[in-house]
């Protein structure tokens, strides 16, 4: 055999066990070094971003990943919540609640569960603890496997064996003490390096096949189509829940750069059909498809969202999500945010300032639509968050606007301190975008309940309307403005639509029963706040409404009781003011005078609706007392005093001569 220079002869058997390994590493792109854990039946390798069970790619979406490296780095150690959380999601505020949802999706991945092997530990209040025994290794510079040990702890290297921890100077060297002669060592030798090579081509056939995957799997999908949800229901309610929600998907999905998704319009064709994902990715032209599967018990939505990947004929991902009805909003956004980061489209700074800015907003929406104190300081906190990151965001500013509206609608704010920044920022999101129907209904609300201007509150509602006839506050707010001037049916029209707009808002169904006791429509009104109430018997706009109209028709004892439990359940002088009427009309006057009191000890803490305090005079049938505080209510531009032609609470003060001249100076009488 000819020499080398490295004195190596070509053909040795030393020089094919080195070349093997050089060949071999081929799968791994020629990267120098592999880091990876192990632990059970899984390797993590940190270079290729990959988890493997028994050399079998274990599928993980990035941010799981995330989690699990940091989890295994830190093994043995408590990873506080918060720590965890800023490193996944370092430039991007999360609630704690994605956090345990990623956990939930990386134990089911790890296979854990009743029986099964523990590889997490939740630490309560604090975070979480690695407890599985992890080992760390790296493969050598040719990328070859670390070798595990040999029978009787005999090591082999590429041109040097260890035996029982103690060097030995070569491979012949090592023969003798696995008990063979030095005449047959050659041969020996030589089918020692077949059995290795063999077992090397073998675990990399393997393992390069789970590596490619993954690495052909790490390309991007730029097409996708939503196809529409299904339900086990076979009602109408439910099929438009489902629509709904695989809308709002294509929205969100559609605002990512650099992804095309099917129009609306175009996927609806296969709804009621059965279907073949591949034969839909075919049709389409898309790379993936996303479906989906509805439940809805009560006030909660169950919703399995799958992403299948049809050129590849895999499934890239599954997730299920339960949440209540009143999150609707953020369970849309989790599942689009969820879908994006296994597209693995490549954003750059711009785009993802962009995307982060739109999830955050849409935080802000759905803590608005929850219509407390809480939600909308929370509301507030967001928009602003997507202001600093972007002030060019115009429907951020009318975001504000509405939160600051219903700080005063619910009693958080007084008229002056609320709606002068409303008014500033629908007008700064007009500034931006004119075009924008949020701000145009934010700014139309603002006329009507604050400036007083009836002509250009209508000219406002409608130019929203036309601009986006699908944006539910327009219709709903429109209502509001309408029955006050007792347009009664033109009313009811524009709340059903605003209904028709969000199915799954009990604030838009709430509306609805207002505006049908605004109307007279007791009996109507009572049948809808209880439909909301059966789903969610904490929605307390619905008390108040269903209280009203249970008021209306003499039932004193249920309004009486749901004005409590509104009361319990918001802390609203509003709440408390209608209970103090309830228990006026009802009779009750030491109870009645009792809420007075109440009402005028919390006026040193916080804002109390002058119209409200002369509503329990009215009642009680004190009309000078009740004028008093309706001029109060007047002056302050109480945001109520709006509604007092049709408000059946007034109903005995119409005679008064008093009140046409207070319905003039409001701009209520034409």
């Amino acid at each position: 055999m000819r020499p080398e220079p490295n004195g190596e002869a070509i053909g040795s058997p030393q020089e094919a066990l080195k070349n093997s390994s050089k060949f071999f590493s081929k799968p791994f792109m020629g990267k120098p070094e592999s880091h990876f854990y192990e632990f059970g039946r899984f390797r993590l390798v940190t270079t290729e971003r990959v988890l493997l069970r028994d050399q079998e790619l274990v599928p993980l979406t990035p941010k799981v990943f995330d989690i699990l490296l940091a989890l295994v780095e830190h093994g043995g150690h408590v990873v506080d919540k918060d720590l965890l959380m800023k490193r996944v999601w370092p430039d991007t505020f999360v609630e704690e609640g994605n956090l345990t949802q990623n956990v939930s999706v990386l134990r089911k991945a790890l296979g854990e569960g009743s029986g099964g092997p523990q590889f997490i530990e939740t630490i309560p209040k604090r975070g979480y603890r690695f407890v599985a025994t992890v080992t760390e290794a790296r493969e050598d510079s040719a990328g070859g496997e670390p070798a595990a040990p040999a029978l009787n702890s005999v090591e082999v290297t590429s041109d040097r064996v260890q035996q029982n921890g103690s060097p030995a100077s070569t491979i012949a060297d090592a023969v003798p003490v696995i008990g063979f002669k030095h005449q047959t060592r050659n041969v020996v030798l030589a089918l020692a390096v077949i059995l290795v090579a063999a077992a090397v081509v073998v675990y990399f056939t393997r393992r390069g096949k789970a590596v490619d995957g993954a690495l052909n799997n790490t390309t991007p999908i730029e097409s996708i189509a939503v196809l529409p949800f299904l339900d086990d229901a076979a009602d109408a309610d439910a099929a438009y829940l489902n629509d709904k929600i695989a809308e709002s998907l294509i929205n969100s999905l559609s605002k990512l750069p650099g992804l095309r998704v099917v129009p609306r319009s175009v996927v609806a064709n296969y709804k009621g059909r059965e279907y073949d994902p591949r034969q839909v990715g075919r049709d389409l032209n898309v790379r993936a498809v996303v479906t989906g599967q509805v439940h809805r018990r009560g006030d909660t939505i169950s919703i399995q969202a799958d992403l299948i990947d049809v050129q590849n004929v895999a499934q890239v991902w599954g997730q299920r999500y339960d949440r209540k009805l009143a999150d609707i909003l953020v369970v849309q956004e989790d599942i689009s945010r969820d879908i994006f980061e296994n597209l693995r489209l490549k954003l750059n700074v711009e785009e993802k300032k962009k995307l982060d800015a739109y999830r955050l907003y849409l935080k802000g929406r759905n803590a608005w639509n929850k219509r407390t104190e809480e939600g909308l300081q929370q509301g507030i906190d967001y928009f602003q968050q997507v202001i600093d990151m972007d002030p060019s965001y115009a429907p951020a500013y009318a975001g504000l606007a509405d939160c600051y509206n219903m700080l005063v609608v619910y009693g958080v704010r007084q008229p002056k301190e609320g709606f002068p920044k409303a008014k500033d920022a629908a007008i700064k999101a007009l500034d931006i975008d004119e075009t924008l129907a949020e701000a145009h209904t934010s700014l139309a609300f603002i006329k009507f309940r604050w400036d007083r201007n009836r002509v250009d509150a209508e000219q406002e509602f409608q130019r929203a309307i036309k601009l986006k006839p699908s944006y539910a506050p327009a219709h709903q707010w429109y209502s509001s403005y309408l029955v006050a001037l007792e347009r009664f049916d033109e009313a009811i029209a524009e709340a059903k639509r605003a209904q028709e707009l969000e199915p799954l808002s009990f604030i838009a169904s709430s509306h609805l029963g207002w505006i049908l006791y605004l109307a007279g429509q007791n009996d109507r009104a009572i049948e809808q706040c209880t439909k909301i109430l059966d789903l969610d018997p904490n929605s307390f706009p619905a008390m108040r409404y269903r209280g009203l109209a249970y008021e209306q028709k003499g039932m004193y004892p249920e309004a009486i009781a749901d004005f409590q439990k509104g009361v319990k359940l918001s802390g609203s002088p509003l709440m408390l003011a209608l209970l103090g009427h309830a228990y006026a009309a009802s009779g009750k006057r030491a109870e009645a005078q009792k809420v007075l009191g109440e009402l005028r000890d919390l006026q040193s803490q916080r804002y109390v609706s002058p119209y409200t305090v002369a509503a329990i005079y009215a009642g009680l049938g004190e009309k000078d007392q009740a004028f008093k505080w309706l001029e109060k209510a007047y002056d302050e531009r109480d945001i109520w005093v709006m509604n007092l032609k049709v408000d059946p609470v007034f109903g005995k003060l119409r005679s008064d001569r008093r009140f046409p001249d207070l319905l003039a100076r409001t701009g209520l009488r034409p």
